[in-house]
């Protein structure tokens, strides 16, 4: 992937608008915050955004397609509490479209299909242990991961400079 396949000023503009309709404005800021942020270099390809908690994963997923990359969501892990599925549905399709399910999930040993170029994770340290020896039998090893705050009231923001090439 050497550019994006849809316009980042266009996709922060629907995800702003669509975060405000769902009264996350706290979200809707990191959106607005982003439309400075946009950088010009060449996307990694897949980011794989795994989070435990719906406004995590929003940010992950804002910040992978600000930085021009495709996204990738576990369909559903075990007592998902993200409810990934019916939070996609409920995006907008531009949005939408740019989010590849996979069946993968992170209590499996197995490597992601497709296999990401780098992941977002947001978590407990356990998980993320677990989580850097799964990736680092993946095949397209080392796969870098970032670790992100949990709480988007705090400042929450991803390097979108690691997300790029």
């Amino acid at each position: 992937m050497t550019e994006p396949q849809f316009d980042i000023d266009e996709m922060l503009e629907q995800f702003h608008t669509w975060l405000e309709a769902q009264s996350k404005e706290s979200l809707a800021d990191y959106a607005e915050r982003l439309t400075d942020q946009v950088p010009e270099s060449t996307p990694l390809g897949m980011v794989l955004c795994l989070a435990n908690n719906q406004d995590s994963l929003l940010a992950q997923t804002m910040a992978a397609l600000t930085a021009g990359n495709g996204v990738l969501w576990p369909r559903a892990q075990p007592d998902d509490p993200v409810q990934t599925q019916a939070l996609r549905v409920g995006l907008p399709l531009s949005i939408k479209s740019q989010i590849t399910l996979t069946d993968w999930n992170p209590s499996t040993d197995a490597a992601p299909d497709p296999l990401p170029q780098i992941v977002l994770y947001t978590g407990d340290a356990d998980a993320l242990v677990h989580l850097q020896q799964q990736a680092s039998h993946w095949p397209n090893h080392p796969v870098m991961i970032i670790s992100c705050p949990e709480d988007i009231e705090d400042d929450f923001d991803i390097p979108l400079a690691q997300l790029q090439r």
